[in-house]
């Protein structure tokens, strides 16, 4: 099966063989507080630094998901107030996540059809801690550099965390634009499910040990301990981190703009099509990574089984634009000759 669903998605094609490598390098054996698994989890330190420009200071950290990160976050911070700025189902979701944790939070919801205007944020909002989502999945839209910039310079005081589960390993990110990033590696990383991926700024490292709570186990307090010796606080997913380490080596700026320039592609072709056309029409606010298609109801149904009888699998649509949609990922591991046999399939 072609596979553009987005996230699980295609693997990347070099992880068959790095798996075989993970087996016979007995790391998968080796217990996770030996020395073997300190340096393979150092080696994504470093690699995050050389391939993917993280700045000296920053620190990597190991979750199961993204969507542990929304309630490790909470629990870590229960006295803390919370933003929550989004247009799409899953920055929903993460506020949601604070509501029933009964998290002080407030909301501030903006349209999928524009650029979030910061201006017009309530400066009477004093959030603590301000949570953003890079690339919504559920619609195909995106926080532009710029209006990431513009929400770190207007909450100098909080720190800025995002959501960059569609987005990292899919694009150049300025990590000075957030104290707190995550992800999932099933998407833009190419890999399999199971793993997320958390980075700490030095504010935040610095936050976390004075303010934080560690009440719950796996506290942001008790992760950025363990790992400032390389370790963890639970048993990880070894083979994830060792992929993830792997994969890191192959990720280059000249990739993200191979990407960007596909999804621009894709953007004109649907936009001539006669049934399908994008849900996204302002430009600055396109996603790279996620394409979402709109069209009737019936035909929507019809291009899914129509595809899935042909091998491929794309996305249905997600939240309100379930019925009338459906979803292509753009990630690295999708080829130009996948996205050819994906349009003539269509």
């Amino acid at each position: 099966m072609l596979n553009f669903y987005p996230g699980p998605s295609k693997l990347h094609a070099h992880a068959n063989i790095h798996v075989q490598e993970a087996i016979a390098s007995g790391i998968l054996s080796m217990n996770h507080r030996s020395i073997e698994f300190m340096e393979l989890y150092k080696q994504v330190q470093e690699r995050f630094e050389t391939y993917y420009d993280l700045p000296k200071g920053y620190r990597v950290y190991f979750t199961s998901s993204a969507t542990e990160c929304w309630t490790i976050l909470a629990q870590s911070f229960p006295n803390r107030s919370f933003l929550h700025i989004y247009n799409g189902s899953f920055g929903k979701k993460w506020m949601e996540v604070s509501k029933q944790l009964s998290i002080e939070h407030e909301s501030v919801v903006f349209d999928i059809h524009s650029e979030l205007n910061v201006q017009t944020i309530d400066d009477s909002i004093s959030a603590e801690i301000v949570c953003t989502t890079l690339a919504e999945t559920s619609n195909g839209t995106f926080l532009s550099h710029h209006i990431q910039s513009d929400i770190r310079e207007t909450f100098a005081d909080s720190l800025i965390a995002v959501d960059a589960t569609s987005a990292l390993a899919g694009i150049a990110v300025k990590w000075e634009h957030a104290d707190i990033w995550f992800a999932s590696v099933q998407k833009c990383f190419g890999l399999p499910s199971g793993l997320g991926v958390l980075i700490l700024s030095p504010q935040a490292q610095h936050t976390i040990e004075h303010r934080s709570k560690d009440i719950q186990y796996n506290s942001l307090k008790r992760i950025v301990e363990n790992g400032s010796t390389f370790q963890t606080t639970h048993t990880p997913n070894i083979l994830g981190i060792y992929l993830l380490s792997e994969r890191l080596k192959e990720i280059n700026s000249i990739q993200f703009l191979q990407l960007k320039e596909r999804m621009d592609y894709l953007y004109n072709h649907f936009s001539a099509h006669a049934s399908l056309n994008p849900l996204i029409i302002e430009k600055e606010v396109q996603s790279p990574t996620v394409l979402t298609l709109k069209g009737d109801e019936d035909y929507i149904k019809q291009i899914k089984k129509s595809l899935k009888e042909q091998g491929i699998i794309i996305g249905s649509g997600y939240g309100i634009w379930k019925e009338n949609t459906i979803r292509i990922a753009n990630f690295p591991a999708h080829t130009d000759e996948d996205f050819k046999e994906l349009l003539l399939a269509i």
